[in-house]
């Protein structure tokens, strides 16, 4: 579904799509365009913040895809503070292999972050369910360098796993309503 090399996949608890288009400064009708994971980046541009929505009737989440995974638009602190208000945002960005950035947000404060490339645990006012649920996947520990770990899928999964994540690869990989972030948030 993602690429192990790059991705940034943002989910918020409990909001609409309207709601997170409001929270993100998007006026944006019904018919928005759609693109598929392979093609969208061609269309807009490789240097583009937009995020694919897409959300699950069986879950909690509602889920922004980035187009470009190396631009990590939807885990910028002001994006997760402005999503996370009043609810939870956590956020898996995977820049480069060994590089992968996980983040939690709650009502609006950024509550527990973690960069893997440290082999530390997260740090914030808050970051022992995001520590536990690394830990579970394999983060941590001295044999974490082993060549067949990949930080970034683990991550992934202990995200799911934890928040209870509902994602279904087929309807990721399809066309989903896409926007442009803006860059400027507050």
């Amino acid at each position: 579904m993602l690429s192990s090399e790059e991705f940034c996949v943002t989910a918020v608890r409990g909001l609409s799509r309207q709601d997170v288009l409001d929270r993100l400064g998007i006026v944006a009708g019904e018919d928005m365009p759609a693109y598929r994971i392979d093609n969208a980046a061609k269309h807009l541009g490789m240097d583009a913040w937009a995020v694919r929505l897409y959300s699950d009737p069986g879950s909690e989440w509602f889920y922004l895809i980035d187009v470009n995974g190396h631009e990590g638009a939807s885990h910028k602190r002001p994006v997760l503070r402005r999503l996370s208000r009043g609810t939870e945002a956590v956020s898996v960005w995977s820049l480069l292999s060994s590089t992968t950035h996980v983040t939690q947000a709650r009502d609006g404060e950024i509550v527990a972050t973690c960069n893997t490339w440290l082999f530390e645990p997260a740090s914030g006012s808050d970051p022992d369910r995001l520590n536990g649920a690394l830990e579970r996947a394999g983060f941590f520990r001295e044999d974490e360098t082993e060549e067949d770990f990949d930080d970034a899928r683990a991550a992934l999964e202990a995200v799911e796993e934890e928040f209870h994540w509902r994602v279904k690869p087929s309807a990721v990989e399809g066309p989903l309503p896409t926007v442009i972030v803006p860059v400027l948030l507050d």
